[in-house]
């Protein structure tokens, strides 16, 4: 594949991400720098990196496609309220693995783990609105 001045600038904006990124994110960041490149430039060139294999597809249950090196061994928790994604440093999964390919004599090429759950703020915000619609039915109850 020849290195373009425009695959060059994807791949640098993928590296200096610290989350994967869709690739609206991507041209978005580009824009300024590559005003001539289009949006289907940089998903024709994320397609292309990922067969390459020098990038990763994540989707991540929202049906978007973030991409990341593949360099970059990547496990994430996602709030369900907001979207917001956290890396989880290290990989809790590497001794599960080494003992699954010792039993099982199976040959594992690749993981990912996604934990879905509530960030603190919109865990918050929930148990805000719970405890606000317990106290209107209770004021119900006692009125009515």
């Amino acid at each position: 594949m020849k290195n373009t001045r425009q695959r060059a600038a994807i791949l640098r904006v993928l590296d200096e991400s610290a989350e994967p990124l869709s690739a609206e994110e991507v041209y978005s960041r580009l824009r300024a720098e590559e005003p001539s490149m289009a949006l289907s430039t940089v998903y024709r060139n994320l397609e292309r990196f990922s067969a390459e294999n020098l990038l990763h597809r994540d989707t991540f249950g929202d049906g978007v496609v973030r991409y990341s090196p593949a360099r970059h061994h990547g496990h994430y928790l996602i709030c369900t309220g907001c979207d917001a994604r956290v890396r989880i440093d290290g990989c809790p999964l590497s001794a599960l693995e080494e003992g699954l390919a010792r039993d099982t004599g199976f040959a594992i090429e690749s993981h990912s783990l996604t934990i879905y759950g509530k960030c603190p703020r919109c865990a918050a915000k929930e148990q805000g609105n719970r405890e606000k619609k317990a106290a209107g039915k209770r004021q119900e109850e006692e009125h009515g």
